[in-house]
């Protein structure tokens, strides 16, 4: 509403469009300055900067002065002003408190105007009273804070102002926090309405992709989960496996979302990074799902018949082992002396993998990205049993570490196994004879 009172969309309604940045700016703002800032504003930004600490250096000194502020009132234009004029430029939202100003610029599918909009907008926050700290919060997508933060946190920390990102992806998970977290119960229903609705708002405009598959699961949560006897009570040590198993229940709720948004986006970047997407298989054990792979082609090799295969495996853990596995991520290639079927079932690929007769060859270190690994090697002795497959090479990584972050650096995997030559195979294969 309040975009619309300051002019940025027209009156005709011409300029209004689901990517407008200025209408996903009033919308956002505009609901929570009906909160106080202790409930809203303040519990998302701090939930949301501490979903990224890692990643800014600013980020402690800049939850710190935001968990400080005093006023909880930013329902009227002292504390909170909507794109204010400036000779410099214009924030999208500038709020001031007591001991600090935040200037906030909002980014939703377009750039920078300009490669030195943020140096402005820093500029302008060191023209307002020198005795208050100064923080200029960036909020985009995910990939694009990391990329501006990058860019500019030096120039604009030499400016004494603390250089801050917030992605709409963790604003988004801040709040389903809120809602879903212990101090729900202090909220009043109209406050749980409007966190709601701005939950649906930003999942509508895309922002509820994978970010790590730890999100949405805190660390005190998987401390508290405890690995054997969820069922049984034992008033001895009054122990509540009703709550333990609750919370256990929660953590592979939330691994199995995580894992559905993180093939997802692996499946999205595939293009952009030099690979067909082929096919998307699950494996259902008792009705849970624990193999999963998404299989690609390398787009320059799709019309003359490719004889390489890359896949991506998830296992998650067979229940009716006795002593489940760890989760794993698997990146391979497979290769053969021909055109490899696009038609490959999961059952092709995971028994060429699995068969014990087949050899596993000598381990060797590689490194991708500036990050070392173990390249394994393992050969598949009945190719016709296997559609023709004859050799895999795959990397193994922790399931429960992957990232966003690490979404390009699987295509980077592929692209080193591609350098896995049968020359170098067979050369290899003579030495050891």
């Amino acid at each position: 509403m309040v975009e619309e009172f300051y002019g940025k969309i027209s009156r005709s309604g011409s300029n209004l469009s689901d990517s407008l940045e200025d209408k996903l700016t009033g919308d956002f703002f505009g609901t929570l300055r009906y909160m106080d800032f202790c409930d809203g504003l303040q519990p998302i930004l701090c939930g949301a900067l501490r979903k990224s600490e890692k990643q800014q250096a600013e980020s402690q000194a800049a939850i710190q002065l935001i968990e400080n502020v005093n006023c909880t009132n930013i329902k009227d234009e002292e504390h909170i002003k909507f794109w204010p004029k400036h000779d410099l430029g214009e924030l999208d939202v500038l709020l001031e408190f007591d001991n600090c100003y935040i200037g906030i610029e909002v980014k939703f599918q377009s750039g920078l105007s300009s490669d030195d909009q943020l140096i402005r907008e820093a500029n302008i926050l060191c023209d307002l009273p020198k005795e208050k700290k100064k923080i200029l919060l960036f909020i985009a997508k995910h990939e694009s804070c990391i990329s501006v933060y990058r860019k500019y946190k030096k120039d604009i920390s030499k400016q004494g102002v603390h250089f801050v990102f917030a992605s709409w992806e963790d604003i988004l998970q801040s709040m389903k926090d809120i809602l879903h977290g212990g101090k729900r119960s202090k909220y009043t229903f109209g406050q749980k309405l409007m966190i709601c609705d701005l939950v649906r708002l930003l999942t509508r405009k895309g922002f509820d992709t994978f970010l790590s598959m730890t999100n949405g699961i805190s660390d005190k949560l998987g401390q508290l989960i405890e690995k054997e006897e969820y069922f049984m009570e034992d008033r001895k040590n009054n122990k509540d496996y009703a709550t333990n198993y609750k919370n256990a229940a929660f953590v592979v709720f939330m691994t199995y979302k995580n894992v559905e948004k993180l093939l997802k986006e692996i499946e999205s970047k595939s293009k952009e990074c030099g690979y067909v997407f082929i096919k998307w298989y699950e494996e259902k054990c008792a009705g849970i799902v624990d193999d999963i792979w998404l299989t690609f082609s390398k787009e320059a090799n799709t019309g003359s018949g490719d004889t390489s295969l890359y896949a991506v495996n998830i296992f998650l853990t067979n229940t009716n082992e006795e002593h489940p596995s760890n989760p794993i991520f698997r990146v391979l290639r497979y290769i053969s002396p021909n055109a490899i079927s696009k038609k490959l079932t999961r059952e092709n690929l995971a028994d060429a993998f699995d068969d014990p007769a087949n050899t596993e060859r000598n381990a060797c270190d590689i490194v991708v990205d500036e990050i070392a690994m173990t390249l394994h090697q393992r050969d598949i002795n009945n190719p016709k049993d296997y559609a023709g497959l004859q050799r895999c090479y795959y990397v193994d990584l922790p399931l429960m570490s992957i990232s966003n972050d690490d979404i390009v650096h699987i295509f980077h995997i592929f692209d080193e196994l591609s350098k896995q030559s049968d020359i170098a195979y067979s050369q290899q294969a003579t030495n050891e004879e």
